[in-house]
């Protein structure tokens, strides 16, 4: 009994308030269990529900016959809205990623790595390091090691994380959030008031064309919104009227000297142009949160920037997913550090998505999957990748271009499937809308398996509707 209990994993069952009777309850009576081997090392990972609010996982390995518990971890239920449904390397990822140090092994940054191979370019540097920024305790299991190859030395890093115990225990000892997924209609009331609502509806009453007076309330009421978001100085500065590029006010916002793909879009006089703005504020108001848990405000200082086209394919393919009831939450970006854009939580398990808007008219998408790649492999997964074609194909154009990026995703661990898209204009009865077509091709050969429901959805071949602004 000595051999099984670890003095770490004794001392950490005290802090958070695990007795052995009730750890040895986990390994014997588990709901679930999983084996990772890499490299010679056996790892085992134990889960079991302990109450309707908690779960207990813990962390052992296994050498010859002898079972040792290295690490245990309660987890809350609001880690996942159905952690039953996760395997435990997956539930462990989370809290990694919420609640981990960044630790480095060579170059490679991330708060989770599983069974990599990784070049150390400089002998004379420290193969693993932690970023720990706030000087705060942190626990630790890293099994890395390394080996002399013929094209150089390589870290063999079968698993790597680092918990910063500060911010775990104090998510411990926080209450429990009413996780209840509210189904809110994407009413312009989440951001603007009623109030706005029916003052913008009466300002068109006088247009008699049914659908111009339609248009141009939405149109208004997307403004409303825009201008909510961004700043009342903003909007002032970079849309309200064509902007004078030259302005240091208008270069501080915007981050160049060019015209805002925004205003550009305002004051160029196509109705296609006003369809985009008004897309805009349906995306921004299906994703407002008051308590900005889904760290929209990340996204809105992008919009504010030159850089908006490619923000604003990020919050369509997210507001796609939120208007499923999927949970979507962006990831803020970190220096030194890979990130994809958002995470999407489905009943069925949660997938990184990262997404990729070509400038040009080229067919060529090479480097956007192999970026987008890199950022998910660099961050776990599973992942998607999206990316957005400015230029029209058909099937069989399509098809040739999965069928590349599919090769140049062989052998990724966290990537499961490729979709690309294109936006299209049609005419609905004299009213221009704008809808998306999507291909997509599937990873076979990696280590997760991507939720059926997110898999299913990223197709976009289930219609959704997106409620008026003025309807509220």
């Amino acid at each position: 009994m000595d051999e099984l209990f670890t003095d770490l994993f004794r001392k950490e069952a005290r802090e958070i308030g695990l007795d052995e009777v009730s750890a040895l309850k986990v390994i014997r009576s588990y709901d679930k269990v999983q084996e990772l081997s890499y490299e010679g090392l056996a790892l085992r990972l134990f889960i079991r529900r302990e109450n309707s609010d908690s779960f207990v996982l813990i962390l052992a390995q296994k050498e010859l016959d002898q079972l040792r518990l290295l690490l245990p971890f309660r987890i809350r239920r609001d880690l996942f809205q159905n952690i039953e449904v996760l395997e435990p390397l997956m539930v462990l990822e989370l809290v990694a990623q919420n609640y981990g140090l960044v630790i480095s092994v060579g170059s490679r940054f991330g708060r989770f790595l599983y069974q990599e191979d990784i070049g150390i370019q400089d002998s004379g540097t420290q193969i693993v390091s932690v970023r720990n920024p706030h000087d705060h305790d942190f626990l630790q299991s890293i099994f890395v090691k390394t080996l002399e190859t013929v094209s150089g030395r390589v870290a063999k890093c079968a698993l790597a994380f680092c918990i910063d115990t500060h911010l775990y225990r104090e998510w411990l000892k926080a209450d429990l959030p009413d996780k209840t997924r509210h189904i809110q209609s994407p009413s312009v009331s989440r951001i603007v008031g009623t109030d706005v609502v029916r003052r913008t509806v009466a300002s068109n009453a006088r247009e008699s064309d049914p659908g111009k007076r339609f248009n141009l309330t939405e149109l208004d009421l997307a403004l409303e919104t825009i201008k909510t978001v961004m700043g009342q100085q903003w909007y002032e500065t970079v849309l309200e009227q064509y902007p004078d590029t030259s302005n240091r006010a208008y270069q501080r916002f915007v981050r160049s000297a060019t015209a805002h793909p925004l205003s550009e879009a305002l004051w160029s006089g196509q109705p296609e142009d006003y369809v985009r703005i008004i897309q805009l504020g349906i995306f921004l108001n299906q994703l407002w949160r008051n308590d900005n848990r889904n760290r929209l405000t990340e996204k809105i200082k992008e919009l504010q920037q030159y850089l908006f086209h490619h923000t604003y394919y990020e919050l369509k393919m997210s507001a796609y997913f939120d208007r499923r009831n999927y949970e979507v939450s962006f990831i803020p970006r970190e220096e030194g550090l890979q990130t994809p854009d958002f995470r999407i939580d489905s009943n069925d398990g949660f997938a990184f998505a990262e997404c990729k808007r070509k400038d040009s008219v080229s067919l060529q998408i090479d480097s956007d999957v192999e970026k987008a790649a890199s950022q998910l492999e660099g961050y776990g997964g599973p992942g998607v990748i999206f990316v957005e074609l400015l230029t029209d194909i058909d099937n069989q154009a399509a098809r040739k271009m999965l069928d590349r990026g599919k090769q140049l995703l062989e052998g990724m661990k966290s990537i499961c499937l490729l979709v690309i898209t294109r936006e299209k204009s049609r005419d609905e009865m004299g009213t221009i809308a704008l809808g998306t077509r999507a291909w997509g091709v599937k990873i076979s050969d990696a280590r997760v398996q991507l939720p059926a429901s997110i898999e299913r959805a990223s197709y976009f071949q289930d219609p959704i509707s997106w409620m008026p602004l003025s309807q509220s």
